[in-house]
């Protein structure tokens, strides 16, 4: 995979705006040796748009795609109509877009341009920076890597987790069949899907989490008596207090629950998060991490030493854990393992059971209702990390907390609705580790040859869905009482008698 995202854009860019205002700007565009494409957002701008321009009037629907390959589309009486034919490509795609309309988008994308009207200078620039890139290509590094197999969003048409796709400010990341789907041309390396992913499918690179918590140990080896590490951004690093070491950085979202756990294991008595101007959505995740940190150290008797501080009068307010032995360096790109080290590492010695952890936490168990489970085994086929699976006989589903990360696939394509989800930490690191018996079930022997096939439940249930189904009356009941070998021989004529 290359570590950088290269764009060839071309010399067609749409401007959007008051066609009074495009008119005058499409001159300088021309004299770049650009081409233009026009469309016009003002009442009464269709009268004003010159015949034989490349033009149209109306209401602006939306603007996808990146530098190099945008689409646009218009409203209309019969729903969104594309706006190809105003670009001078065949296959319909603008290289640029400058708009003038004074809105927002989430994320700058590359090649998108927010200009306000009355600024000539920043449209100037815009255009000089156009000409370059059109010459020479524009190249940034990519940002995040992906392993699919990982991903928890959907299993086999089930919908599972979708923390990644609430969180994207660029519009980066799409639903996919198996899996999500994350352009790269579009991903800005805020690194909040990288904070909400719970089994680490995806990954930012720069810079890659082990390597910022490396450079964290080196610092607190230091004899600079710091007891707390401010994550803020670089301009006010500076200002951190005594006693605090600023770990400086403009993506706070990119570092979460396990490192900061692991930050408090390998030295740190307090951790405070300053979010600046991260999006709200990423805002809100990181709120929710604070929270699920809050309620395990809490649980575990200690201080909420894990908070939000934008300013240095705000640490004040983060209480400091008590001393104790400094755990080794964790080193791992696993987001779960690197969580569950550093639990091992500040549980010690407690006599809590479980730590009681908010809805929608990575942590926690998975209840089966065992008057309705079937032991089917769909959970199983779905689960992700393993966490759910045979412990050496079918009739029996084993489940390793230490694996589940909560995503609810198996919860959703449960039949029976047996399976349930409990947010919570197991404090002592061998019983998380260690697969337990949650379900078991009697099997059915085969009427004929005595095999045993399915569980009872699963018969009772196929029997009961058939009660009514006219292929499964009188004699041919009894198929569902056969296994597959036997089965097929009867339906084939066989007498399986």
């Amino acid at each position: 995979m290359s570590e950088t995202v290269l764009y060839r854009p071309g010399d067609c860019i749409l401007l959007i705006g008051p066609a009074e205002l495009l008119q005058k700007r499409q001159e300088a565009v021309h004299v770049a040796g650009l081409r233009t494409a026009l469309f016009c957002t003002a009442p009464g701008d269709i009268e004003r748009i010159a015949a034989g321009q490349r033009a149209l009037a109306g209401s602006l629907a939306e603007v996808s795609g990146w530098m190099g390959a945008f689409s646009a589309r218009m409203e209309s009486n019969r729903g969104p109509v594309d706006l190809a034919p105003l670009s001078c490509h065949e296959d319909g795609h603008f290289d640029w877009v400058l708009d003038f309309t004074g809105g927002s988008r989430k994320a700058q994308t590359p090649g998108y341009y927010q200009l306000p009207a009355d600024d000539f200078t920043a449209f100037k620039q815009a255009i000089l920076e156009i000409v370059r890139r059109t010459r020479d290509g524009y190249e940034k590094p990519r940002y995040f890597s992906f392993e699919e197999s990982l991903c928890a969003h959907s299993r086999q048409g089930i919908a599972g987790c979708s923390a990644c796709l609430s969180v994207c400010a660029a519009g980066a990341i799409s639903p996919g069949k198996e899996a999500v789907h994350i352009e790269a041309n579009l991903c800005q390396g805020c690194g909040s899907c990288t904070l909400v992913c719970p089994t680490g499918a995806v990954r930012l690179l720069h810079p890659d989490v082990s390597e910022r918590l490396a450079e964290l140990n080196e610092r607190l080896a230091l004899p600079t008596h710091s007891t707390g590490v401010w994550i803020v951004r670089s301009e006010i690093a500076n200002a951190a207090p005594a006693g605090w070491l600023a770990l400086s950085t403009d993506k706070p979202a990119s570092l979460g629950l396990e490192f900061w756990l692991a930050a408090l294991a390998i030295g740190s008595r307090r951790i405070a998060i300053a979010y600046g101007d991260v999006p709200e959505a990423a805002q809100a995740a990181l709120s929710d991490q604070i929270a699920t940190a809050q309620s395990l150290l809490q649980g575990l008797g200690f201080a909420a030493a894990i908070g939000r501080a934008e300013t240095p009068k705000e640490l004040t307010g983060i209480p400091l854990l008590p001393e104790r032995p400094q755990a080794r360096l964790f080193k791992s790109d696993n987001k779960l393992a690197l969580l569950n080290a550093a639990l091992a590492a500040l549980l010690g010695q407690t006599d809590t059971i479980e730590i009681p952890l908010p809805a929608g936490s990575p942590l926690g168990a998975v209840e089966i209702d065992r008057e309705r489970c079937t032991l089917c085994a769909a959970c199983l086929r779905v689960c992700p990390t393993g966490a759910l699976a045979h412990p050496g006989a079918t009739n029996q589903l084993a489940f390793t907390e230490a694996s589940c990360v909560q995503c609810g696939l198996c919860v959703n394509v449960c039949p029976e609705k047996a399976v349930h989800l409990k947010p919570r930490l197991l404090v002592s690191p061998s019983a998380r580790s260690t697969p337990k018996v949650i379900a078991e079930a009697m099997m059915f022997a085969c009427a004929v040859c005595g095999k045993p096939f399915a569980t009872q439940a699963m018969i009772a249930r196929s029997r009961a869905m058939m009660a009514d189904h006219p292929m499964f009356q009188g004699e041919r009941a009894r198929l569902m009482e056969l296994c597959m070998d036997c089965r097929q021989q009867a339906m084939a004529g066989v007498d399986v008698s």
